[in-house]
């Protein structure tokens, strides 16, 4: 990808440029498939180069649509990605390096942006999630299920030995 790749000779030591990019997930490779990007990702990249190795700087967005962990609906969301990549010594500039002079960052961004994704995204906070036996959307809907949760449940046996438990010892 064209933009995420910087040529170390562009700049000067001591100077710093700022570069705005746009891509699209498919772009970089980014193939998670219960993610859909719903716009291009975008945002700015500062490079600065010094003697002791290049820097890199930045912050992308997107928007993304996820599936909700509790009740599987699909929501968006604002995915929002700071990053920042030092490359000081030779070994970390020569794994990345095309063309003997540019930098490419693809790789780097790609894992950045994978990171970035919640791994326990919720709709909101107080997601009800599915009902244990219809498996109705209980943020949406009221079952006739959820009346007696202590004889449907796999848990419902213990909370009944707990209580007889407690009687016992009270005698």
């Amino acid at each position: 990808m064209k933009d995420l790749r910087f040529s170390k000779n562009l700049i000067g030591l001591g100077e710093s440029i700022t570069r705005s990019v746009q891509f699209s997930d498919t772009e970089i490779g980014l193939d998670i498939p219960e993610i859909e990007f719903l716009q291009f990702i975008e945002g700015e990249i500062r490079f600065l180069r010094l003697s002791e190795g290049l820097y890199f700087k930045g912050s992308l967005q997107s928007n993304i649509e996820i599936p909700c962990r509790r009740c599987l609906a699909l929501y968006e969301t604002k995915l929002h990605v700071p990053f920042s990549l030092d490359l000081i010594d030779n070994m970390d500039l020569a794994d990345r390096m095309v063309d003997g002079e540019v930098i490419d960052l693809t790789e780097d961004l790609k894992q950045t942006i994978a990171l970035e994704i919640p791994c326990w995204p919720l709709c909101r906070d107080v997601c009800q999630g599915l009902c244990v036996s219809c498996g109705c959307n209980l943020n949406s809907q009221t079952c006739s299920c959820q009346s007696d949760l202590t004889t449907s449940s796999p848990f419902g046996n213990l909370e009944n030995m707990l209580q007889s438990t407690d009687s016992n010892t009270n005698n």
